[in-house]
């Protein structure tokens, strides 16, 4: 009786570990990209160029910090696939990109932020022309 109820004490226990903790993920689940995430980035881009054209110094850097941000998520989802190596290097050239217009509205070169804005639509559109779902 007693090999019966130790593996029956065992399968609950591990049951109820797993309903405490919630479902079970494999690290090899791949991120999604939905197009709520990609709506954002392009709408944080768009507010991005018009404070840096504005010299609005703390919105701009809200929306690169946002920005990047979002391409960490982008960067793991690129990450998951072999075939996609060049997404993954556009996705940290635009994280480099919104850090170096953190720096330049931090110290007031607009014109320098504006130059690096311009390089990161580039950079999503090379990405999207590659890589976008239709």
């Amino acid at each position: 009786m007693r090999k019966v109820i130790v593996p029956l004490a065992l399968s609950g226990l591990l049951a109820g570990m797993a309903f405490a903790t919630g479902p079970v993920r494999s690290a090899e689940a791949p991120v999604e990209l939905g197009t709520d995430l990609m709506q954002a980035i392009e709408d944080s881009n768009k507010s991005l160029s018009s404070n840096i054209a504005l010299k609005d110094a703390k919105a701009s850097a809200t929306d690169a910090r946002e920005i990047n941000q979002a391409f960490i998520q982008v960067e793991a989802y690129f990450s998951d696939r072999p075939d996609a190596h060049d997404a993954v290097e556009l996705a940290r050239k635009t994280r480099e990109l919104t850090d170096q217009i953190v720096q330049s509205v931090g110290s007031g070169r607009f014109d320098a932020a504006a130059d690096s804005a311009t390089a990161l639509a580039r950079t999503c559109r090379t990405c999207h022309t590659f890589y976008k779902k239709s």
